[in-house]
């Protein structure tokens, strides 16, 4: 279970929060201690009012309780987690609130402290309370024998890419997503060495760098939305300052919004109208049932207290001494009941959470099923070129089939790789030796010239190195439509134009060049550049040109993100690489002669794939762009 936590003010917006019920499937209060008033909004003013006598701003403190997904916890587990947490942070005895959450098939708690010590009106320190909490989670992971988290088991594993839940409010205000836009962050930042670099990474993503008012540095977007920078990018500002200090003519965040509106920004989310519609439909009717059944625990209750002994009856109890295993008596059928009632909740809302993700699952593979429908648009990442490793019966059986496994991964390999492949489902040493030396003598190997350790290759990976060699030497000579110098200097002046009012800056040299060569005659070209060199930028302006001469321009990657990227940061219209080869094997004709296919973060490519989209390119007369970095 991961516990988060932190001090804060706000009681007010804490309790909307808490109480919101457009953002959660489900909401219940299910404890207020401690507190005169009978409701969250009213605690957290009593609460406010206390500290009005101190000097604490923060006199809350909130705690969430997350479950892993699929994991059954009972409220008197979470009144047990929550017990262990305010006896380790100091504030047992404390008032508090406990408010039960569910969305998108999860259930969790928050449970909220008063932090101020009513009879010493102080706030109670909470020091190392992340450490302790840290803890306390990996206890109970161990102790209900979940798999704990990778960060959990060492810290050296956390994502780096994780982000804070104000993060996630502040990307879903935004419709963004907020892992890619971490990502996106993190990469602009740590793919720049200079504040020039990183400002250009920024505007190829919809955002421009600005001075915000408190003197930092953010980024704004079209919708006028601020994003720190320190945070997002999860540098500290002493950094960020070490680098961009020197930026001149930083733009405060009102011209920034309206810099930012001309730039290409990335699709934002859009809400599903037929989920939205069966989600809307399916929360109300298990609200409906909740309610049914609360009400029907409320009527047996009723019930249960006027079948109780009065008048006479209880005073025959006093005069015959039975009064006190009857106070036992009932207190016992409290407790009964109190469990009945509780298993019944319980019992409901782990049915209504199945429910929950049933629907989520069946969204998902409707989605797939539609992008199937639809294999030009945007798809994940299928690619063609991974193939299952073989079963320990084919090894057994053919040994040498492990040479294709180990030609898909590396260009050549010696005798230990091919021992250590077949090593996974061979234990036996003589057994393992005899296997590598069958290995090595089939005929699909290639041995390759040279001294020292023998090195190999297979003869289907040389057949594809020498089409693939043939293919782009074939379109480098061959020549097409060439882009008017026109067009050229048009797009270039309208790039440096854009530049100058964003962000005071132009085409580099280098920028000019690249984009120069590859709207050459040349039918194949290719640009190499490091991350934040402002190779986005330089493709925007190529499209730019192109687009002015008639040409048609196709993008493409490998990964589904990369050819998102491709399209946001460039405006060329992309899709995966096997989308493409998909749409080619099914007889359409999606490049035609005289069009361009760009290729991002090319170096990514296998040979073999690689080999089959240079023929098909050299095939159909169009011109390929391969744009990749050094690494």
């Amino acid at each position: 279970m991961i516990l988060e936590g932190n001090a804060r003010g706000s009681g007010a917006e804490l309790a909307r929060h808490l109480m919101n019920p457009v953002d959660n499937d489900h909401v219940s209060v299910h404890l207020l201690e401690g507190f005169i008033a009978d409701d969250l909004a009213g605690a957290f003013a009593e609460a406010e009012a206390i500290s009005q006598a101190t000097q604490c701003q923060k006199y809350l403190f909130s705690l969430s309780l997350n479950p892993p997904l699929g994991a059954s916890v009972s409220e008197a587990e979470f009144e047990a987690v929550i017990a262990q947490a305010e006896e380790r942070l100091g504030l047992k005895g404390q008032p508090r609130a406990v408010v039960f959450h569910e969305k998108n098939g999860r259930r969790h708690a928050h449970v909220v402290w008063s932090r101020i010590d009513a009879a010493e009106m102080k706030a109670i320190n909470l020091p190392h309370f992340k450490r302790k909490l840290t803890a306390l989670s990996r206890e109970i992971y161990l102790e209900h024998g979940w798999e704990m988290p990778e960060g959990y088991r060492d810290a050296d594993k956390r994502d780096p890419y994780r982000y804070s839940r104000e993060e996630a409010g502040q990307a879903k205000r935004s419709k963004r997503d907020a892992p890619a836009l971490k990502r996106m962050f993190a990469e602009c930042w740590a793919g720049s060495d200079t504040g020039e670099a990183f400002a250009a990474a920024l505007r190829d993503n919809g955002f421009v760098l600005a001075r915000g008012d408190r003197r930092g540095f953010v980024a704004v977007d079209a919708a006028g939305e601020v994003w720190s920078l320190s945070r997002w990018c999860g540098v500290k500002t002493r950094a960020l300052r070490q680098r961009l200090d020197n930026l001149d003519n930083l733009p405060d965040v009102e011209h920034a919004g309206q810099m930012a509106k001309d730039l290409d920004a990335p699709e934002r989310i859009q809400p599903d109208p037929q989920r939205e519609a069966r989600l809307k439909a399916l929360v109300a009717e298990q609200r409906a049932e909740r309610a049914a059944l609360i009400e029907v625990q409320k009527q047996r209750m009723a019930e249960e207290l006027r079948a109780r002994p009065k008048g006479l009856r209880k005073a025959f109890l006093w005069v015959t001494g039975q009064h006190a295993a009857f106070i036992a008596r009932c207190k016992e059928d409290a407790y009964l009941s109190k469990v009945r009632d509780a298993a019944e909740r319980q019992a409901m809302i782990d049915r209504h959470i199945a429910a929950r993700r049933v629907f989520e699952r069946e969204i998902g593979l409707s989605r797939l099923h539609h992008a199937a429908a639809r294999p030009d648009k945007r798809q994940r990442l299928t690619d063609q070129d991974r193939r299952d490793g073989p079963n320990k019966a084919e090894v057994l059986s053919n040994p040498a089939c492990v040479l294709e496994v180990i030609s898909h991964h590396k260009a050549d390999f010696s005798r230990a790789d091919v021992m250590r492949a077949l090593s996974e489902h061979i234990d036996e040493p003589a057994a393992l030796s005899k296997a590598t030396a069958s290995a090595l003598k089939a005929e699909r190997l290639v041995t390759l010239p040279g001294d020292g350790v023998p090195r190999y290759t297979t003869r289907d990976y040389q057949a594809a190195e020498t089409t693939l060699r043939s293919s782009a030497a074939a379109l480098a000579k061959s020549r097409g439509v060439s882009v008017s110098q026109t067009h050229i200097t048009a797009a270039l002046a309208t790039q440096n134009k854009t530049m100058q009012r964003v962000f005071g800056g132009r085409l580099s040299e280098e920028q000019s060049e690249a984009i120069r060569h590859v709207l050459g005659k040349e039918q194949f070209a290719q640009v190499v550049g490091l991350a934040g060199a402002g190779k986005s930028t330089m493709l925007a302006t190529a499209a730019d040109a192109w687009q002015r001469q008639g040409i048609t321009v196709h993008g493409a990657a490998l990964a589904g993100k990369a050819a998102e990227g491709l399209q946001a940061s460039s405006g060329i219209k992309s899709r995966t690489l096997a989308a493409l080869e998909l749409s080619w094997q099914n007889g359409h004709t999606p490049i035609e002669r005289g069009d361009v296919l760009v290729i991002d973060e090319a170096g990514m490519l296998g040979t073999r794939q690689l080999s089959r989209v240079t023929a098909k390119c050299q095939e159909v007369g169009a011109k390929l762009v391969l744009v990749g970095d050094p690494d």
